[in-house]
């Protein structure tokens, strides 16, 4: 099968490396993959530059569209350029399925005529002009599907829920060397246990909360503990919000930042993950924390009830709620039978249920269905 992803750009999100992902896994499966994107918007970025190339030596060909820049006239005219580019592109390569990723470009595929599938990645995307339905579309969640039948319009036979999957390197253990290696970088204390948070930092991702419920532990958990945020900031004004919050929690906290990089390594180093969202696409770090067998701890937000069982293989708590994270917090810090219970059944639901091979195989039937 000839696959034709259409992407806006490559950058540090969940969108970018599930594109990133299903294209190795279909042409692991033995598919002909192209790619028409913005390109790399972080070039700099080692880890996403390394995961971006493997991914490259996959493609059968690949193009890069003008992404608009600087001032409006100028963002309009080179709009009007990406646009004939991505017409001019999606005529002329060849395919038997095309699949749009990034919603606000699905009015390119309408504008041709053409069948396509896309998917719904984001449960906060609102109709606009140069959004359309596709002909079939995938949902990453339960949420995600009653969001697209209800807010986006698109009809019930025409959603199919694919939960994104990821590499099973994840299961795999790294070498100690490496781990014995970021300990000492970082400064990560043999005799601490880890609560780790991984992603953008923002606003969204609710650090506040975990700060202050991190910070309400009894003195004798609390000061036994390190934070890590494994992450780079989004903005200047994300970097203030934090930086205001970090002096005050760090007289009862002792918090380290860690350049975004790699995180696998990082999940075998948390005794505990967190996820403290106000709002998620899906929290793929949640299954990445999963498989590496961490013990999982994430908002009720999008995703959550696709890849937890509140209590047996992770938690979930409501989205802003501190005391319902301190509770949780409190009863996996001090019983470490239950952290390892449950990051044992975390790992093995995840390889049940979220593996590259488990997502291939059901976007495959979404493509074969279309055809």
């Amino acid at each position: 099968m000839r696959v034709l992803l259409l992407l806006s750009r490559i950058e540090k999100s969940g969108v970018a490396l599930h594109t990133i992902d299903l294209i190795k896994g279909l042409k692991a499966g033995g598919h002909s993959v192209s790619l028409i994107s913005g390109g790399n918007t972080d070039p700099d970025n080692p880890y996403l530059a390394n995961i971006y190339a493997e991914a490259a030596a996959c493609l059968d060909s690949s193009r890069v569209f003008i992404t608009p820049k600087g001032i409006l006239p100028i963002k309009i005219v080179q709009g009007v350029l990406a646009t004939v580019q991505i017409l001019w592109w999606l005529l002329r390569t060849p395919h038997d399925v095309l699949h749009v990723q990034s919603p606000y470009l699905t009015f390119l595929p309408w504008l041709l005529g053409k069948r396509f599938v896309s998917t719904v990645h984001n449960v906060q995307l609102r109709p606009k002009i140069n959004y359309k339905n596709a002909t079939a579309l995938i949902a990453i969640s339960e949420e995600s599907r009653n969001f697209a039948i209800e807010t986006l319009g698109a009809k019930p036979a025409s959603v199919q829920v694919v939960c994104h999957g990821i590499p099973s390197r994840f299961a795999e253990n790294s070498p100690e060397s490496l781990l014995s290696g970021l300990r000492k970088r970082y400064g990560l204390r043999d005799d601490r246990l880890l609560i780790g948070f991984v992603g953008r930092i923002t606003r969204e991702k609710g650090l506040d909360v975990l700060l202050g419920s991190a910070a309400s532990l009894k003195p004798q958990l609390r000061d036994h503990i390190q934070l890590v945020f494994l992450g780079d900031y989004y903005s200047e004004a994300d970097q203030k919000w934090l930086e205001d919050l970090l002096p005050e929690a760090r007289e009862t906290l002792e918090i380290i930042q860690v350049p975004f990089q790699d995180p696998k390594p990082f999940y075998e180093l948390f005794d505990v993950f967190v996820l403290p969202s106000l709002s998620e696409a899906f929290g793929l770090v949640c299954v990445e924390a999963m498989m590496s067998g961490c013990c999982t701890i994430r908002t009720d937000t999008n995703g959550a009830l696709d890849q937890i069982t509140d209590g047996v293989d992770g938690f979930i708590y409501p989205r802003a709620d501190q005391g319902a994270l301190q509770s949780i917090l409190s009863q996996v810090l001090g019983n470490a039978s239950l952290r390892d219970d449950v990051s044992s059944k975390g790992k093995d639901r995840a390889l049940n249920h979220f593996t590259l091979e488990a997502m291939t195989e059901k976007t495959l039937k979404v493509y074969q269905k279309l055809m």
